[in-house]
């Protein structure tokens, strides 16, 4: 009945009072509250932002936990060496603010206006963080307010950066500036960049008014400035949208995988310069082009030594006469710089060339390279995204077995290396190695073409080397046999002569 209420039918022939309105919101809210409910489960599965897996971090702990800053709930704010920043957040929190507001009579109005931003999507910012039960267990009060000081600090950082404002706070420890580098692209230090995009679009920000950059463009810019700086570069081409990146790490994830996707050899590695270093390539490889498919044939099937279950080595592939190259970037591509530089100008690039060489990207090795590597791994392995980094890891721990494979590649420059000897160069891409394992499906992966040429090689190469000895030993067998029998004839016709 309209109005209100409805009368039926019972058993008994009992009336009931129907109270419709009451009804229809009561379950109007549950389906809002189901489709919210639903939501939130849909983006902890795709944007889960949580503990690395037990398996790589009882390995390599250091490397997956901040040093000097926490960021986001998964990292207790009372470790004694994360006192001082925490107390630098309060400090850099006025500092925001007082860049639009010098007036501190203004500066409660603004932070009131944080706070609603960020519990406007509160329960968004959570469901980031599910299956973390700590994290359930904060309360609403404390958890908004830890994401508006980790947030407006992140903002305060990149802003003094871009503008080359001095940081006398963060300087007065020696250690600070580089290690926040590194804590900002921990997996576990991440906060939502939703939240960071609604707070710099309640911040204002007299030194770039002038641009006229909406807020999200802004902040991935200073985002991008700050890990591979961007100084006085037009990125608006080449910017992913901010609405596709989940946070920090994820944002430096997709600027080192476009590098890779842009990337390809300098046309000087794989076309012909002109016919005199044809005709020199031609009969330099003339010996193996030749001998190698002979003595190939010649192995009997039965004995051929199969390899393509994994990756030659570098000093293996040295010995097949394979050189190395670093990768070099191609004119008018974008480059990387700053922490993503340590992976090379043109990250994660591979490839074999036709003149056999081997192009890699010139790794620098450092304290940030291993937290670097380890954490992007990490974020492969938690996230539905594209491995990249973990099948680059599997590769080169692949290639660098020894002290010998190592010095290899030091000598190609392909790595690049300060008072680290040759040994401990080995012991860190064994260690990449294992935690790429989890990750890694090299033949699923973009390396999966080099990857069968490589292994094409080694089984030819395998083969002639396991076999050359012996048919040595029999052709010199052959030829002493051949040399005896002449010896003997000739013998026997001078005394038949006699």
């Amino acid at each position: 009945m309209p109005g209100g209420r409805g009368r039926g039918g019972g058993g008994g022939g009992g009336d009931i009072t129907v109270h419709v309105e009451y009804l229809a919101r009561s379950l109007m809210r549950k389906q809002e509250g189901m489709a919210a409910e639903e939501q939130h489960r849909s983006m902890a599965t795709s944007h889960r932002l949580s503990r690395v897996p037990v398996h790589l971090r009882d390995n390599n702990a250091n490397y997956y936990t901040p040093g000097f800053v926490a960021i986001g709930p998964l990292h207790n704010r009372e470790d004694r060496r994360l006192r001082p920043a925490e107390r630098l957040k309060v400090a850099y929190l006025n500092s925001l603010i007082s860049r639009g507001h010098p007036d501190p009579a203004h500066h409660l109005t603004i932070i009131q206006e944080y706070v609603l931003v960020v519990a406007a999507r509160e329960k968004e910012a959570r469901a980031m963080y599910a299956g973390e039960d700590d994290v359930a267990e904060i309360p609403p009060d404390e958890f908004i307010q830890m994401m508006v000081l980790d947030g407006c600090f992140i903002i305060e950082h990149l802003i003094n950066v871009a503008t080359g404002h001095e940081e006398p706070s963060l300087h007065a420890t020696p250690f600070g500036p580089a290690q926040l580098s590194v804590d900002l692209v921990l997996a576990e230090n991440q906060m939502p960049f939703f939240l960071l995009v609604d707070l710099i679009a309640s911040t204002k920000l007299p030194e770039f008014e002038a641009s006229g950059h909406p807020a999200p463009v802004l902040l991935v810019k200073l985002v991008l400035y700050y890990l591979a700086s961007e100084k006085g570069r037009d990125m608006s081409e080449e910017l992913p949208p901010a609405e596709g990146v989940s946070h920090v790490l994820h944002l430096l994830h997709e600027m080192v995988t476009a590098a890779r996707t842009r990337w390809e050899p300098p046309p000087s590695a794989t076309q012909d310069t002109g016919w005199a270093q044809a005709a020199w390539r031609l009969v330099r490889r003339l010996p193996s082009m030749v001998l190698v498919p002979l003595l190939y044939r010649i192995v009997p099937e039965s004995r051929r030594r199969r390899v393509w279950e994994d990756v030659p080595s570098a000093s293996d592939l040295k010995r097949m006469r394979v050189k190395f190259k670093k990768a070099s970037r191609r004119v008018g591509t974008t480059p990387v710089a700053d922490i993503a530089l340590l992976m090379g100008p043109v990250p994660l690039a591979v490839k074999l060339t036709e003149d056999g060489q081997l192009q890699l990207p010139q790794l620098l090795l450092e304290a940030r390279t291993a937290p670097l590597l380890l954490n992007l791994m990490a974020f492969e392995q938690s996230w539905r995204v594209k491995q990249e980094v973990s099948p680059y890891a599997a590769f080169m721990a692949k290639l660098v077995q020894t002290a010998e494979d190592a010095g290899l590649l030091a000598a190609a420059k392909v790595l690049q290396h300060g008072n680290e000897s040759m040994d401990e160069v080995a012991k860190l891409f064994r260690m990449l190695g294992v935690a790429s394992e989890a990750g890694a499906k090299l033949e699923t992966s973009y390396l999966s073409v080099t990857l069968e040429e490589l292994r094409r090689l080694s089984q030819s190469w395998a083969d002639v080397e396991r076999h050359y000895f012996t048919l040595l030993a029999e052709l010199l067998a052959l030829v002493t046999f051949v040399s005896g029998i002449s010896t003997i004839v000739q013998t026997y016709a001078a005394f038949k002569y006699h």
